[in-house]
């Protein structure tokens, strides 16, 4: 089976935590180390986690093939000598696999980061107000006590 088809909104996904960890835009044409960095970050999680081919990533982030090859062929031995990018590498495969963790469907079809986490709150707080609900019937009142508040109103 093609991950690629699999995970149609990895590419999206994964940039906006990669720009959201670097806090700049991945697809600005700078020779910057922190871009080139996140970029080769990008280029690598894409080929190696989610199997996008060289093309394919090429084509999301208008670049030739062999851009993407000869980055991705670096990156390796960059993670064996760069304590920092090996840092920031595994921070932002940790919150790849936490989305994924939480929940793989949307992953693959939320538009953005901002929708896919909206979706998660609004469904934790659904469950919140029902648990609640369900715990003042149980025990009339309990549910006043300050430890089962979500804010200090």
């Amino acid at each position: 089976m093609n991950q690629e088809t699999n995970y149609d909104n990895a590419p999206a996904m994964v940039k906006a935590i990669v720009e959201d960890y670097y806090k700049l835009d991945i697809t600005t044409k700078s020779r910057q180390n922190q871009y080139i960095e996140a970029r080769a970050v990008y280029y690598y999680i894409l080929r190696e986690k989610f199997k996008y081919t060289l093309g394919a990533i090429g084509k999301i982030m208008n670049k030739n093939h062999a851009t993407i090859l000869h980055f991705t062929k670096q990156f390796d031995s960059w993670l064996k000598h760069d304590r920092m990018l090996r840092y920031d590498y595994s921070e932002i495969e940790a919150r790849i696999d936490k989305a994924l963790e939480v929940n793989k469907e949307s992953f693959r079809h939320s538009v953005s980061l901002e929708s896919f986490y909206e979706k998660e709150y609004f469904k934790l707080e659904w469950k919140y107000k029902f648990l609640l609900s369900r715990l003042e019937q149980k025990e009339h009142g309990v549910s006043k006590n300050p430890e089962f508040q979500l804010t200090n109103d």
